[in-house]
C-alpha cells in the first residue's frame, strides 16, 4: 500500500504541472490569429538593385501567389502593402492608398499569380514613403534586403494575412575586365584586316549578359585617352554574348598610325529595359591602342621547359629596342596577366606551378618609350618531374583571325602546312577531311635553323594549308634523329657555295693576289647559266670582279706603302688609297652576300615549285582504282622496293641495272600496270626522297640533260612573273612527260 501512495502522489503532481503550463500558454492561444489569406513573395534573378525598375521593367522581376483558404468565399476585394527593409535601418513601405493600383479580387482555394507588371503602382515613387528621390534613381548599396507583402480587406481595411518575406543579397557585379589589345598596345597591320579584341567577365549573379563593344578614333593625341574617347564619335559598335570579337576586313577600315580606343559594356536586357547589376553601369575601363605598320611582332615563338618550375621564352625580333613577355595561366577565371621585360631575345619565367598550361605572348618596341607590339598568344605546359636536358615545350596555336574555314581533304607527307609563324614540314600523317594526327618539324632561324619534332592529334588544316584547330606541340631532343637534314632543296644545281664562303672570310690585307684570283674566277666560272635568273648572275659577277680590283689597288698602294724610299706625301696618298681600295673589298663582300642570298632564295623557290608539281602528280594519281595501287605495291615490296634497287637513280648505272635479270621481272611486271600508275608511283617516290638523295640528286642532273630544259622554261617564266600556280601547272605536264619517256625507254 505504501508503493501505491508514491505512485498516486506522483501522478498528481503531473497533472497540477500540466495543468500549470496550460494555463501560462492559453492566453497566447488565444491571441494567435489565422489569417484567410497566404502570402508567398519571391524575387526574380538577376537581382535588380533599383527599385525603380521594378515599375518599368518588360520582363518578371517579382512574383506574388495569393491564395484565399476559405472556399466558401468568392470575388472578395484585397488591397496590398508592400515593404523593402534591411538591418542598416532602411523602410520603405507603400501608401495607405496606391494610385493607379489595379483592383484584387480573390476566389477561396483559387491561387492568384501577381508579377511586377500587375503591381507597378506599388513601385512607383508617388506611392512609396521612406525613400528619396535621389534613392528611388540609384541602385541600392549591396546587402541583404527583404521585400514583403501584406493583404488587407478592402471594405473593413482588417489585415487578413501575415506579413510575409522573401530574403535576397543585392550585389552589384565588376564591369569586365579587358584584355586584348592592352593599354597603350601597339597593333600591327595585317591585310586583311583583322583584330582580336577580347575580355574577361567578372559578373557572379548574373544570367544571359550580353556585352555592347564600341571602337572609336581618338583624334587629339594631346588629351587623355579616356577623355578623348568620350568626346569621340563612334566608328563601330555592336552587340554580342561572346567575350571575343573578331573586327575584321568588312568593318571600317583603320588608318595606319592613328590611335583608337575601345571599351565593353555589359549589360542584362529583355531587349526592351535593362536590369541594373553592374557597376559603373556596366562599362569597362577605356583602353587605346596605336594601328601601325611601322613595328612587326616578335615571330618564332617557343618555350623551352629548364625544370618544372622554369620556362624559357625565346623569339626573333625585328628591329626591336625592348621585349615585354606577358603570361597567366590558362583556362583560369579572372586570370591575371604577369609582365616580364628584357632586351634580350629571351627570357626565364621562374616561380610557375609544375604541370601548369600556361597561355603567353611576346611584345616587341620600336621607339623608346614607345608601345609594344605584341605576337598571338601561345601555350606552354610546365612538367611534372625534373628533368636531366632541358626540353622545348611548346604548343603552337593557331590564330583566330583565320577566315578560311574549309577543312583540307587530304594531307600526304612532305607537304606543308602553317600554324602560327611556323612552316610545319609533314614526315608521318593519319586521317582526312580536315582532321590529321602524325608529326613533322619545324625550322627556327635562330637556333642555325634546328629542326625541331613537332607532333599534332586531331588538328584541322584548311585548304589554305593553315592551322585551323588544336595544337602542334614540339618535341625535341638534341640525340634525336627522326628528321631528315634537309638542306636548302636544289643545292646540287649550283656548286659555288664553297667559294663564296671563301670570298666573304677573305682580309684585304692577308690575301694574295693569286688567291683572289682563284676565288673570283671559281665564283664566275660556276654560276649556272641555265638555272639563275640574269639579274642574279650579273651581280655576282660584278661583285667578284669589284673584289678583284679592289684588291689590285690594294697591292698597289700597299707596295708604294711599304717602300723606304717613298716620301711621306706618297706614303700618305698610298695610305688613303689602302682605306679606300678596302673600302671597296669590304663592299663587294656585302654585295656578294647580299646576291648569295638572292640565289639561295631563287633556289629554294625553285624547289618549292618542283615539289608542288610532283606533289600534285603524286596527289592526282591517287585517283589510281585501289586494285592497280595494291597491285604496284606488291610489285615493290617483292623485289624490296625499286628505290634500293636504284631503280630510279638517274646515273650511267641505270643502264646496267636494267639488264639484269631482276629488274627485267619488275620490267615485265611493270609493263602490265597502266604507264599512268608508273608516273604516279614516280611522283611518290621522289615525293618521298630527301634532297640530298641519289634519287632527287639524279632526278635533278636528268632535268638539265633534257633537250628541252625544265629549269630553264621555268627561269624565264619566273623571269616574267607569271604566276607560281601557273609554273606549277606547266610542271606537271613537263615532269609528267619527262617520267612517262624515262619508264618507256628504261623499261
Amino acid at each position: 500500500m505504501k508503493h501505491n501512495y508514491h505512485q498516486n502522489t506522483t501522478r498528481y503532481r503531473i497533472w497540477v504541472h500540466t495543468i500549470f503550463v496550460l494555463l501560462l500558454i492559453c492566453p497566447y492561444i488565444a491571441i494567435a490569429q489565422v489569417f484567410p489569406v497566404n502570402v508567398t513573395p519571391q524575387v526574380i534573378p538577376p537581382y535588380s538593385l533599383k527599385l525603380s525598375e521594378y515599375a518599368t521593367a518588360s520582363s518578371d522581376k517579382l512574383i506574388l501567389n495569393l491564395l484565399l483558404t476559405d472556399i466558401t468565399e468568392s470575388n472578395r476585394q484585397v488591397n496590398l502593402k508592400f515593404y523593402v527593409e534591411n538591418n542598416a535601418g532602411l523602410a520603405i513601405q507603400s501608401t495607405d492608398v496606391v494610385i493607379g493600383a489595379n483592383p484584387i479580387f480573390l476566389d477561396g482555394g483559387v491561387p492568384l499569380r501577381l508579377t511586377n507588371f500587375d503591381l507597378q503602382s506599388y513601385f512607383q515613387f508617388e506611392n512609396l514613403i521612406g525613400i528619396t528621390p535621389q534613392q528611388y534613381s540609384v541602385p541600392f548599396p549591396e546587402g541583404l534586403y527583404r521585400f514583403c507583402f501584406e493583404v488587407y480587406d478592402s471594405q473593413s481595411g482588417q489585415q487578413i494575412s501575415r506579413k510575409s518575406c522573401t530574403a535576397v543579397y543585392l550585389v552589384l557585379n565588376d564591369p569586365p575586365f579587358l584584355n586584348l589589345p592592352n593599354r597603350g598596345e601597339q597593333v600591327p597591320m595585317r591585310d586583311p584586316q583583322n583584330i582580336i579584341f577580347q575580355w574577361t567577365p567578372r559578373h557572379l549573379n548574373a544570367t544571359n549578359v550580353e556585352y555592347e563593344f564600341t571602337l572609336a578614333e581618338i583624334w587629339d593625341n594631346q588629351m587623355d585617352p579616356q577623355a578623348a574617347f568620350l568626346a569621340s564619335r563612334p566608328i563601330y559598335q555592336t552587340n554580342t554574348f561572346a567575350t571575343t570579337l573578331l573586327y575584321g576586313p568588312g568593318e571600317t577600315p583603320l588608318l595606319p598610325d592613328k590611335t583608337y580606343g575601345w571599351r565593353v559594356r555589359a549589360m542584362v536586357s529583355d531587349g526592351i529595359s535593362e536590369t541594373s547589376v553592374f557597376k559603373n553601369n556596366g562599362y569597362s575601363e577605356i583602353y587605346h591602342f596605336t594601328y601601325t605598320g611601322s613595328c612587326a611582332e616578335p615571330e618564332y615563338v617557343l618555350a623551352e621547359a629548364k625544370n618544372t618550375t622554369t620556362e624559357k621564352i625565346l623569339w626573333q625580333g625585328i628591329d626591336h629596342l625592348r621585349y615585354n613577355v606577358q603570361y597567366r595561366k590558362k583556362d583560369t577565371e579572372n586570370a591575371v596577366w604577369f609582365d616580364s621585360s628584357t632586351i634580350n631575345q629571351y627570357t626565364n619565367i621562374y616561380n610557375l606551378e609544375p604541370g601548369t598550361t600556361y597561355e603567353f605572348r611576346v611584345g616587341g618596341q620600336c621607339l623608346d618609350n614607345g608601345p609594344f607590339t605584341y605576337s598571338q598568344i601561345y601555350e606552354f605546359t610546365t612538367t611534372l618531374a625534373a628533368d636531366e636536358e632541358s626540353t622545348y615545350n611548346c604548343g603552337i596555336t593557331p590564330e583566330i583571325v583565320i577566315t578560311n574555314q574549309d577543312p583540307l581533304e587530304t594531307l600526304v607527307v612532305n607537304e606543308v602546312f602553317t600554324a602560327g609563324d611556323f612552316p610545319v614540314t609533314v614526315k608521318e600523317v593519319t586521317g582526312a577531311n580536315g582532321s590529321f594526327t602524325g608529326w613533322g618539324y619545324i625550322v627556327v632561324p635562330y637556333l642555325q635553323d634546328t629542326r625541331l619534332k613537332v607532333s599534332f592529334d586531331g588538328i584541322s588544316i584548311n585548304t589554305d594549308y593553315q592551322l585551323l584547330d588544336g595544337v602542334v606541340v614540339t618535341d625535341y631532343d638534341e640525340n634525336w634523329g627522326g628528321v631528315d637534314d634537309i638542306s636548302d632543296e636544289l643545292e646540287v644545281l649550283i656548286s659555288f657555295g664553297d667559294a663564296i664562303i671563301e670570298a666573304l672570310n677573305l682580309d684585304i690585307s692577308s690575301a694574295t693576289k693569286d688567291k683572289i684570283d682563284q676565288i673570283a674566277g671559281t665564283i664566275v666560272n660556276h654560276i649556272d647559266k641555265e638555272s639563275l635568273p640574269d639579274s642574279i648572275k650579273e651581280d655576282m659577277q660584278d661583285a667578284a670582279t669589284d673584289m678583284q680590283e679592289a684588291s689590285y689597288a690594294y697591292q698597289e698602294a700597299r707596295q708604294i706603302y711599304e717602300n723606304e724610299d717613298a716620301s711621306e706625301a706618297e706614303r700618305e696618298a698610298a695610305k688613303e688609297e689602302m682605306d679606300i681600295a678596302e673600302s671597296k673589298f669590304k663592299g663587294a663582300q656585302s654585295e656578294l652576300k647580299e646576291v648569295n642570298e638572292a640565289a639561295d632564295k631563287y633556289k629554294i623557290k625553285v624547289a618549292d615549285l618542283l615539289k608542288k608539281a610532283i606533289n600534285k602528280i603524286y596527289r592526282e594519281g591517287k585517283d589510281i582504282s585501289e586494285e592497280q595501287v595494291n597491285k604496284a605495291n606488291e610489285i615493290i615490296e617483292s623485289h624490296n622496293s625499286i628505290e634500293n634497287n636504284n631503280y630510279f637513280v638517274f646515273d650511267n648505272e641505270v643502264v646496267e641495272e636494267l639488264e639484269t635479270v631482276e629488274v627485267g621481272e619488275i620490267q615485265r611486271e611493270l609493263n602490265k600496270v597502266e604507264l599512268k600508275l608508273g608516273v604516279y608511283l614516280f611522283a611518290k617516290i621522289l615525293n618521298e626522297s630527301d634532297s640530298k638523295s641519289e634519287t632527287f640528286i639524279g632526278f635533278l642532273e636528268k632535268l638539265k640533260a633534257q633537250e628541252t630544259n625544265v629549269l630553264v622554261l621555268m627561269k624565264q617564266r619566273i623571269d616574267q612573273g607569271q604566276a607560281n600556280s601557273e609554273i606549277v601547272d606547266f610542271l606537271v605536264e613537263e615532269l609528267t612527260k619527262l617520267f612517262s619517256n624515262i619508264l618507256i625507254e628504261n623499261i
